[in-house]
C-alpha cells in the first residue's frame, strides 16, 4: 500500500521596496531577502522534501492576486502542477498547498513583472528546484528552523498527556529514519518559558557552524497553567526546573519528559546512527539541566549514547554534601545557622519523588561520573535577577559568575581525580542566553564535543 507523507515545505521570501524617479517610468523593484523550505534556507539541492507541500511567500507590501498568479508557476516532468493559492496578512503573505508525486524534481519560478499593488516587480525572476522523497520513508529533509513548534502525546508511568517543544526535525515521524542525524541537542529555556527564543538562538549558532544536518535540535516548553489548554501537562513557574510533578490531573515529572523525549531518540530504527545527546540550558535552564544531569535515569538505560550536560549562568547548583566555598580563602567550610541550604535542588534533603529510588550516595557517584560543564559570562552587566534575599542563595556565591566558579572549584577540592567536570568561560557576555549560545567559547565547545 502506498502511503502519502504529509509535511511542509515552506519557503519564506521578504522584499524590500526600492524607489526611483517616477519621472523615469519604472516601477519600484523589490528585492528577496530571504528563502526558506520547511524553514529551512532554499538552494538548487534540497532533496527528500515530502510530498505533501506547502509553499509560502511574505512580502513587504500588499499584492494583487490575479498579477501574482500571472508570475507564479510549478512544474515537474508533466508540466505545470496544480496547486491551491490563499492570501492573508492584507494579501502580503501567499501560500501554496500542492501534493506532489515520490522522486521527482520540481521548479518554482516567480516571474519578474508587477505584482505589487503599485506595481512592484522583482529585479529578476525567481527560479528554485526541489525534488521529493524516494519513497514515504523519510531520511532526510532540511532542518526546520522558524515556525517549528510541535505537539506531541506522551504516555509516561500510566498517564498521558500533551507536551509541546521546538524542533529542527520531526522526531516523532513514524515514517522516518533519520540517516544523518547524530547528535541530539535539547536547549532548556529559563523562567521565562521562551523556550522559541532558546531555539532560535542554538538555530542560529548551528546554522552558522554548518551543523544542522547532523543535529537534531529540540526545545522544550514547560507550559504553567495559564499557557496550558486541553490535556497539557503543565508545572507552577519555578517547579519544572527542579523535577517536579506537574500540577495538572496527569502527575508527571519534567525530568521524566525529558527522559521520553530520549527515549525516542534513543530508537535506532527512527535514529539509527544518533550516539550523543547533549543538553544544556540557561539561568532556570541552567538549574533544570544541573540537577538533571546527577538525577536522570536516560544516561544509564542507554549506555550505546554519550551523553554531555552544559550549565549556563546558573545562579543555583546541586552540592554533594554540605560544604561550600568560601570566596574569600577559595577553600572549603561548612555552613552554620542556615537550616535551608541543603534542601533540594540546592542539596539532597526534599528531593523530587523522581528520586524516591535513588540514594544520596547513588545520586552522587552519577553526578561525579557524568561529564558536565559550566559554561560561565563573565561579563559585568548588571544582573538583577540574582537571588541574594536568603542565607542558602548568598552561600552559593556573591555573583551569578561567582557561584559557577565556586561550584567548578568544589568539585576540584572534593573529587579532585574521579569527578568529569569542567568549565568554559565566556569573555564579556553576562546573564544573556543570546550572548551565551552564540558565543565564540560556546561554538567552540560544542564542535570540540562533535568529534
Amino acid at each position: 500500500m502506498k502511503y502519502i507523507l504529509k509535511t511542509i515545505l515552506i519557503v519564506g521570501i521578504l522584499f524590500t521596496t526600492l524607489s526611483c524617479s517616477e519621472d523615469e517610468g519604472v516601477a519600484p523593484a523589490i528585492d528577496i531577502l530571504s528563502s526558506t523550505i520547511n524553514g529551512s534556507s532554499i538552494n538548487n539541492s534540497n532533496q527528500e522534501i515530502p510530498i505533501a507541500t506547502t509553499i509560502e511567500f511574505v512580502f513587504s507590501t500588499a499584492l494583487i492576486p490575479n498579477y501574482f498568479e500571472a508570475a507564479f508557476s510549478i512544474s515537474g516532468v508533466s508540466g505545470n502542477v496544480d496547486y491551491d493559492l490563499t492570501y492573508s496578512n492584507a494579501t502580503t503573505k501567499v501560500t501554496a498547498t500542492l501534493l506532489l508525486d515520490y522522486n521527482t524534481t520540481y521548479t518554482v519560478n516567480l516571474d519578474a513583472i508587477a505584482i505589487g499593488a503599485k506595481g512592484e516587480k522583482l529585479n529578476q525572476s525567481l527560479s528554485f528546484s526541489f525534488k521529493t522523497a524516494l519513497d514515504d520513508v523519510i531520511r532526510s529533509q532540511a532542518p526546520c528552523t522558524s515556525e517549528c513548534l510541535e505537539t506531541v502525546s506522551l504516555s509516561i508511568e500510566g498517564t498521558s498527556g500533551s507536551f509541546d517543544y521546538y524542533s529542527s526535525y520531526p522526531i516523532y515521524e513514524e515514517n522516518a529514519s533519520w540517516e544523518n542525524l547524530t547528535t541530539a541537542l535539547i536547549v532548556v529555556h529559563g523562567v521565562n518559558r521562551n523556550a522559541d527564543d532558546y531555539f532560535s538562538f542554538m538555530s542560529s549558532t548551528i546554522t552558522q557552524e554548518n551543523l544542522g544536518n547532523e543535529i537534531v535540535l529540540i526545545s522544550p516548553f514547560f507550559k504553567n497553567s495559564s499557557e496550558a489548554t486541553g490535556d497539557d501537562f503543565y508545572w507552577s513557574s519555578v517547579n519544572w526546573r527542579e523535577g517536579d510533578q506537574s500540577i495538572n490531573s496527569a502527575k508527571i515529572s519534567s525530568y521524566a519528559v525529558i527522559d521520553s523525549i530520549i527515549d525516542r531518540l534513543s530508537d535506532k530504527e527512527h535514529f539509527p546512527v544518533l550516539d550523543k545527546i547533549i543538553i544544556t540550558g540557561h539561568s532556570a535552564g541552567a538549574l533544570f539541566t544541573h540537577a538533571y544531569a546527577a538525577s536522570n535515569i536516560s544516561e544509564s538505560n542507554h549506555t550505546d549514547i554519550g551523553f554531555e550536560y552544559i550549565v549556563a549562568n546558573s545562579q543555583y547548583f546541586y552540592y554533594p554534601d554540605g560544604q561550600r566555598i568560601d570566596e574569600a580563602s577559595n577553600q572549603l567550610f561548612t555552613p552554620s545557622n542556615c537550616a535551608s541550604y541543603q534542601i533540594w535542588p540546592l542539596g539532597f534533603n526534599s528531593a523530587p519523588s523522581y528520586l524516591s529510588s535513588t540514594t544520596q550516595d547513588m545520586l552522587n557517584t552519577q553526578f561525579t561520573d557524568r561529564s558536565v560543564g559550566y559554561l560561565l559570562g563573565n561579563g559585568n552587566q548588571s544582573d538583577p535577577t540574582l537571588n541574594t534575599s536568603s542565607c542558602q542563595n548568598i552561600l552559593q556565591g556573591s555573583t551569578r559568575y561567582q557561584r559557577g566558579e565556586n561550584m567548578f572549584r568544589y568539585m576540584e577540592l572534593v573529587y579532585p581525580s574521579s569527578h568529569n567536570h569542567y568549565k568554559t568561560i565566556v569573555n564579556g557576555v553576562g546573564h544573556d542566553g543570546s550572548g551565551m549560545y552564540k558565543s565564540f567559547e560556546f561554538k567552540t565547545l560544542i564542535k570540540s564535543l562533535l568529534k
